[in-house]
């Protein structure tokens, strides 16, 4: 189960749901990225400023362990949707969460452009940029495809966006892979079973993602 992370009481950015689509599109990007590249967007929601915004030690560490879980879970095949954003896939939680992911994603995008995916690859990242555009904009959206002759039922891409998530994860962490030459069969396999969880649980290894 996957839940939106606790933002500390003097916490100035956007709200939780926005930093959960934030950290999505970090974690599928193709290439190792420095999060100073995008951290900033989490209080600016991406509009431009004259001036760098910069993260408290505090803030930045929860939300770097925060994504740091959210890798972990993705990279087990078990990263499922918050459930206060699927009770409400079509509300204001949902639109805060995919404009965190679309404030990030000009981030991320230039870099997939020079990634070798097969065609079930390349359309699920177009699906799941184009889901996140719905959730954000639905009828301007539609307008838009409709212009260009591509019409869609906005709910069959929403009841997908869970599998969109997991093939877009997998496909960039292979493209990672292959960066640094190699496929990493086992990324654990350095963490001994009664050491502490490298996704920051808390728990012993053996008993969280060591299972």
């Amino acid at each position: 189960m996957s839940t939106l992370m606790t933002l500390s009481d003097d916490w100035d950015g956007m709200p939780a749901s926005f930093v959960e689509g934030a950290l999505l599109a970090a974690n599928i990007c193709p290439v190792p990225m420095d999060p100073d590249t995008w951290l900033s967007v989490l209080v600016t929601a991406g509009v431009e400023d004259d001036e760098v915004v910069a993260l408290n030690d505090k803030d930045k560490q929860a939300i770097l362990a925060h994504l740091e879980q959210q890798y972990h879970a993705l990279m087990r095949n078990d990263y499922t949707l918050p459930d206060a954003l699927m009770i409400a896939m079509r509300g204001e939680l949902a639109q805060a969460f995919s404009e965190g992911f679309l404030a990030v994603w000009p981030h991320i995008e230039p870099h997939w452009h020079d990634v070798t995916l097969n065609d079930g690859s390349r359309r699920m990242l177009s699906a799941l940029v184009t889901t996140m555009l719905l959730l954000h904009d639905e009828a301007g959206t539609l307008a838009q495809m409709k212009e260009v002759g591509i019409d869609v039922e906005p709910g069959q891409y929403v009841e997908q966006l869970d599998l969109m998530i997991q093939e877009v994860a997998k496909a960039a962490d292979e493209a990672q892979q292959g960066t640094h030459g190699a496929h990493q069969v086992n990324p654990f396999k350095s963490v001994g079973r009664n050491d502490a969880c490298p996704c920051g649980s808390g728990a012993k290894f053996k008993k969280c993602c060591g299972r």
